[in-house]
């Protein structure tokens, strides 16, 4: 019994150092500059006609993971993303919750959380991405949806 208890007792230790692990090498960096990273990101915007996609999360956030993967899965999605969006994520966590930044952004709850800005950094658009989820995920057809209705607010910006 007290090898029992001893060897249970490693396995928890280990998957604490495991999780803790996964934290910090997650698709969030607490280090991070969220000011410096959207000043790169307006100026690559501007020169390649595209929006910036600011996600805030964490490592901490099992539905931020999701996401990432998602965005990675759909060649799709993928390439509507890439061919619209600069990408811009800020961190939200003990290590750093980037307050100064945040309060530039709209009222939120629920991670993570989604905004879409021009090249000049106005708020085109934002939202928490349970409105994109569907089951146990995120759905295609409203990511589709959604990036293709960002799109056409871009072109129609670029011909009025």
């Amino acid at each position: 019994m007290n090898r029992f208890l001893i060897i249970l007792g490693l396995l928890i230790s280990l998957q604490g150092v495991t999780l803790t692990a996964n934290a910090v090498n997650g698709p969030y960096d607490p280090e991070r500059d969220p000011f410096k990273d959207f000043e790169l990101a307006q100026v690559e915007a501007a020169k390649n006609d595209k929006f910036i996609l600011i996600q805030v999360g964490g490592n901490w956030c099992s539905w931020c993971h999701k996401l990432d993967r998602f965005f990675n899965k759909s060649s799709e999605i993928k390439a509507l993303l890439n061919d619209n969006f600069i990408v811009v994520k800020v961190n939200v966590s003990e290590e750093n919750y980037n307050e100064e930044f945040l309060d530039q952004l709209p009222e939120f709850e629920g991670y993570p959380f989604l905004v879409v800005t021009d090249a000049n950094g106005e708020i085109l658009n934002s939202r928490t991405s349970g409105y994109l989820e569907e089951d146990n995920g995120y759905s295609e057809t409203k990511f589709r949806e959604y990036f293709n209705a960002m799109k056409s607010m871009r072109k129609k910006s670029s011909s009025g």
